[in-house]
């Protein structure tokens, strides 16, 4: 039986092959790697938890259920003010090009394939 259209889109969105860098990104992992933060598995295990707990991760998965629920309310007021607050989140440089150009070519890709 054959998924529905939204949630073919919504799995292909999700996709690791999906063309937004998402591997290009990584929060700073390259440079715990760099700088001897993380060595091990277990160093890695502890970097993502923080990471997921802590840091963006955990921001960015706050951030995407309340755009969520804007989105299916289709309250677009409350999108902007969403991405507004996303934006103003970022704590460096690095991380505001890192999440403005990851959705960008979210946006370019999407707007590509589904017009």
């Amino acid at each position: 039986m054959a998924a529905p259209a939204a949630l073919q889109r919504l799995l292909a969105w999700l996709s690791p092959a999906f063309p937004v860098g998402a591997y290009t990104y990584s929060h700073g992992l390259e440079w715990a790697i760099e700088d001897g933060t993380v060595v091990t598995a277990a160093d890695l295990e502890a970097w993502l938890d923080g990471v997921l707990r802590h840091g963006g991760g955990r921001n960015d998965a706050i951030l995407f259920a309340h755009a969520w629920r804007a989105a299916a309310a289709n309250d677009l007021g409350q999108l902007r003010a969403i991405v507004e607050l996303a934006a103003a989140f970022q704590p460096s440089k690095e991380r505001h090009l890192e999440a403005t150009a990851q959705g960008r070519a979210f946006l370019l890709a999407v707007s590509a394939a589904w017009p």
